[in-house]
């Protein structure tokens, strides 16, 4: 372990466990006690989620992009959890929902499904995740936590082996003719260079700032948190049941994208509090009614842990509106300012 890791091991080891765990329990993907069994945690932290959103935040640290940025690199990682790895854009593999089986499908990618999707995964997978262990070591918020040769060395595996797995052992490989898994491959390949190149032309605003000692809460930024998790997830689920045509669903998320891009971008600055407490009315939004999800259907398991989700979100919003600060060693009390 070199230098650099020794001293970031704590933000890095809470990013790979939080990444996946924000993402697998609050959506339901896996229930609560499978999530810690060895396998399934260490799949998750060293293949599908951690390590790979742990590269994600270096890179976008190493090339200074600003959350807009993030959240655009935060959809290659959804192509590469969605697409490489669980095999969900593409017919007639299985889909999370049901609504989404057949629905705009071209060339066997279903359309919709992957725009939905990675819109997703960037902000819950990837921004949030990021944002909220940023907070707690602000610290080391905007200074690489791996070297840059461990960076690449874990990116090029990363990427080398979900290509590897999609080629040869995955369920495309074996229900695909090789012509349409090699377009399918294309696809996504073509899709993330687009998207990196993309990420880096975006603008750079809000700068963020060190955390600060006031009363950073206030119900308009959670509002605005709360109000994007309805308009670009649950609505978009409805229209998928209602059958929309497809079209009118990718400029919707379009839209929804665009509003939401121009309104992060043309703040100047804003504080790294500021920045919690939107992805937190996300947050708590999604953990709300997941709660009656895991109500309606009898899941009480997942129910009660949106219930713990709740209430830690709950928690901390709190402690921002009391303008409190976590207690931090001292050799980690100076904030960035940048």
């Amino acid at each position: 372990m070199g230098p650099v890791v020794k001293q970031n091991w704590k933000p890095i080891l809470l990013l790979i466990v939080l990444a996946p765990f924000l993402a697998e329990i609050i959506s339901g993907a896996t229930p609560l006690p499978q999530f810690f069994l060895p396998g399934i945690f260490l799949g998750y932290v060293i293949v599908l989620y951690g390590l790979q959103v742990l590269v994600i935040r270096e890179v976008a640290i190493r090339g200074k992009l600003g959350l807009l940025g993030l959240w655009c690199l935060g959809l290659v990682y959804g192509l590469y959890n969605e697409g490489l790895r669980a095999e969900t854009l593409f017919y007639p593999l299985p889909a999370p929902l049901e609504e989404f089986f057949a629905y705009g499908l071209v060339g066997g990618v279903r359309v919709p499904f992957t725009v939905w999707i990675s819109l997703w995964h960037g902000l819950f997978s990837v921004v949030t995740p990021i944002l909220l262990v940023e907070y707690l070591f602000p610290d080391k918020a905007r200074q690489p936590w791996l070297p840059l040769k461990a960076t690449w060395s874990v990116a090029v595996l990363s990427v080398a082996t979900a290509v590897a797995y999609f080629v040869f052992l995955g369920d495309e490989a074996s229900t695909q003719p090789s012509a349409t898994l090699a377009a399918h491959l294309g696809f996504m390949v073509v899709a993330a260079l687009v998207l990196s190149y993309v990420a880096g032309k975006l603008p750079r605003t809000p700068r963020i700032t060190a955390n600060s000692d006031g009363h950073s809460f206030t119900w308009r930024r959670f509002s605005a948190g709360a109000l994007l998790y309805v308009v670009m997830v649950i609505v978009p689920e409805v229209l998928a049941q209602a059958k929309v045509p497809w079209p009118l669903f990718v400029l919707y998320l379009a839209a929804v994208a665009t509003v939401a891009g121009w309104a992060v971008a043309r703040r100047r600055q804003t504080t790294r509090e500021q920045a919690v407490v939107v992805v937190l009315g996300a947050g708590t939004a999604q953990a709300v009614l997941m709660v009656v999800a895991g109500v309606l259907i009898g899941d009480i398991m997942w129910a009660a842990a949106c219930v713990l989700f709740t209430a830690v979100f709950i928690t901390a919003l709190v402690r921002i509106r009391r303008g409190e600060r976590r207690s931090l060693p001292a050799e980690m009390g100076t904030p960035d300012v940048h």
